[in-house]
């Protein structure tokens, strides 16, 4: 009796355990299927494939991650239908699912864990769930989870923006530059802070011009930095309603200077060779002499048509170049 016992007992275990050993091999199969879907953006047959895989492992964070994030990729802002609206709410679900059973135990699972966090800091910061403290608790988990990365401490300082937290903004752009001296992007993004008008309705425009000018200096031998800062001062001189005429012209003879410090780098740089018509245009507005009003106004047309034929000379040069496309199967 006993012995029959024992081996009812072990033919029930091993049963079990083909059966366990079965579901998980089911399960990663329909989420193999799921992510070709993914990588495909057929979202709807992903969320399919999930499901299934789901059904067979509900306890596969990566699954519910990636179900979440189709679902979240169906969702259209603004269209308050409410299959739409369920959809970000079974987004939300999935998300916090996923971190729950998440156990980091893998490279993989870290970063699906960084970004169902960056995923529900985003959702937290719009409407229509809008909610401060929801969001900055989830970028706070993200920043813990590599605080020296910049894209979780671009994701903070994001939230910060939105939320009209501005010192808090400027610390974590700051704090990016400090980590990154020598990264070109976080130099740029810190000046792109600095332009907006987040102080009293006016920007910080001297600063944002000086962190660019520094931007430039980190990789001289690129005429894009130089051509960031004409960029600036462009639209500096274009768009504030509060500069005089006296003072449009003199930031658009900044720009100048920064454009034509790109040309002497790339002659052919037809974007520098385009703005330093914009540029001279802000000048023809600004002047109040008729004769170098017409002679201002005459360079920026010059230089907008050689910008432009430029451009679509090189784009011809570029098609040409490319290789013929190998034909269709079966063609």
């Amino acid at each position: 009796m006993s012995l029959r016992f024992h081996a009812l007992t072990s033919i029930v275990v091993v049963s079990l355990l083909t059966g366990a050993g079965c579901a998980r091999v089911q399960a990663r199969s329909a989420f193999k299927e799921g992510n070709k879907a993914y990588k495909d953006e057929n979202f709807k047959a992903a969320i399919k494939a999930y499901e299934e895989a789901l059904k067979h492992d509900p306890d596969m964070a990566e699954a519910h991650f990636y179900l979440a994030s189709s679902r979240h990729a169906l969702y259209r802002p603004g269209k308050p239908d409410q299959e739409n609206m369920d959809r970000l709410k079974q987004a939300v679900e999935g998300y916090k699912e996923s971190l729950r059973l998440n156990k980091e135990t893998t490279p993989n699972l870290l970063t699906v864990k960084a970004n169902a966090l960056a995923a529900l800091t985003a959702i937290y910061s719009e409407d229509p769930f809008k909610d401060y403290e929801q969001a900055r608790t989830y970028a706070e988990q993200l920043v813990k989870h590599n605080p020296n990365d910049a894209k979780n401490l671009y994701a903070m300082a994001n939230l910060y923006e939105k939320f009209g937290k501005v010192a808090e903004a400027e610390e974590t752009y700051n704090r990016i530059v400090e980590l990154n001296p020598n990264d070109a992007k976080a130099c740029g993004a810190l000046a792109a802070f600095y332009n907006k008008p987040l102080w009293e309705g006016r920007s910080k425009f001297d600063q944002a011009i000086a962190i660019l000018e520094k931007c430039a200096g980190l990789a001289p031998e690129d005429p894009s930095g130089y051509q960031k800062v004409a960029t600036f001062f462009w639209d500096k001189a274009y768009r504030d309603p509060f500069l005089s005429d006296k003072e449009k012209e003199e930031y658009a003879d900044k720009g100048l200077e920064a454009v034509d410090k790109a040309l002497k780098i790339k002659p052919d740089y037809f974007e520098a060779i385009i703005f330093k018509g914009l540029l001279y245009r802000v000048k023809a507005g600004a002047a109040t002499n008729p004769r170098l009003k017409q002679q201002y106004m005459e360079q920026a047309v010059q230089l907008q048509k050689q910008g432009l034929e430029l451009k679509k000379a090189q784009q011809e040069a570029a098609e040409k170049a490319a290789p013929l496309a190998s034909p269709s199967a079966g063609g």
